[in-house]
């Protein structure tokens, strides 16, 4: 906070900034040009009697063209969808060192390929690619309360334009690079800046107008995903040992689909949230997740670390439950004797 409130002209750019961002995603050009033009004005009087800005603070590219449209990109409901799956941490790795991407770049591309045919079999697949928003940490490690959150996001496009499954996961490591490129450019510091410093009054008008436009307009970004490194030992509650982390995050209007990633032990446990009306099939979705790990394990030859594991939870359960019973029948026994009441004593 005290970097924009010792330097005011650089807290209206910023702020200028942001309005433009979101004015030009809205398709309101004519507000986001004024933006721009008085951010620009704002810079030159900045630079004219101060040292020149740092470079990182003008060479930051923020995603201002709006994602393609989706059927979860509208208003949601009060109605949820959950479902999750399990995969082997092992395997994912056999696939990072397949194709020299990361762990990270592998689930983004598990996540594009299954997402792309979720879309295709919905006849739904825009010509451009999603874009996704990846919540990222900028902890630094030097917080005064190390238990305090702070976390930024990234904006990467997904291919789901491209059908071949190894150049999806290239496209995933340039997209994803590119996209913490750009966060390397601004400080830790000046990112929390800017929200501590953002009026909750523009902040609140901000969240209702979005969810007032949730079906006029689209966000940059048609999805969530998340990505959590666990803990690699097992944990217990009062002697029982975690079998699963199961991650379960949240949407919001015009962002009815999270898909929520958490490492745990040796297995990556999938969790994806959706609206009801938007999508009802959750189910198939996070299916086509485990499918897409056997597409790559196909299209890159590599060799599988562990069997694929079976669906665990609701779908095994339904998948394993016993045959229904036979209607029950009449019993042909004669009924039982219902015995009489006693009968009251005779009065002398």
């Amino acid at each position: 906070m005290r970097h924009l409130v010792a330097n005011p002209l650089k807290a209206a750019r910023v702020y200028l900034r942001l309005g433009q961002t979101a004015a030009t995603a809205a398709g309101i050009t004519n507000v986001g040009a004024m933006a721009e033009r008085a951010r620009r004005l704002l810079g030159e009087v900045a630079r004219s009697g101060a040292p020149a800005e740092p470079e990182h603070e003008r060479s930051v590219a923020l995603p201002i063209s709006p994602a393609p449209p989706t059927p979860w990109n509208h208003r949601i409901s009060g109605q949820r969808r959950f479902a999750m799956r399990s995969a082997s941490l092992e395997n994912i790795k056999a696939l990072k060192n397949a194709t020299g991407g990361t762990v990270n770049d592998i689930v983004m591309a598990i996540c594009a390929g299954a997402l792309r045919e979720y879309l295709l079999r919905h006849d739904a697949l825009p010509d451009q690619p999603l874009r996704a928003m990846v919540p990222v940490s900028i902890r630094t490690g030097d917080e005064a309360d190390p238990w305090t959150n702070r976390v930024s996001a990234i904006f990467a496009d997904l291919p789901t334009d491209c059908d071949d499954p190894l150049e999806r996961v290239q496209r995933c490591c340039d997209a994803m690079a590119a996209a913490k490129h750009q966060l390397d450019l601004v400080p830790a510091e000046t990112l929390a800046d800017i929200t501590q410093t953002a009026s909750p009054v523009v902040a609140t008008a901000a969240i209702r107008l979005v969810s007032r436009l949730a079906d006029r307009i689209n966000l940059p970004a048609n999805v969530v995903i998340s990505n959590v490194p666990g803990p690699r030992v097992p944990l217990y509650f009062a002697g029982a040992k975690l079998d699963h982390y199961i991650p379960v995050s949240t949407i919001a209007d015009n962002m009815g689909l999270n898909i929520t990633v958490h490492s745990y032990l040796d297995q990556l446990d999938f969790g994806i949230i959706a609206c009801r009306e938007l999508v009802p099939d959750v189910w198939d979705l996070v299916d086509l997740h485990i499918e897409e790990i056997s597409r790559l394990f196909e299209a890159s030859g590599a060799v599988w670390a562990e069997p694929p594991r079976p669906p665990s939870g609701r779908r095994a359960v339904r998948a394993s439950a016993p045959a229904a019973r036979p209607a029950r029948t009449r019993s042909t026994r004669a009924p039982r004797a219902v015995a009489a009441p006693p009968r009251p004593p005779r009065s002398l």
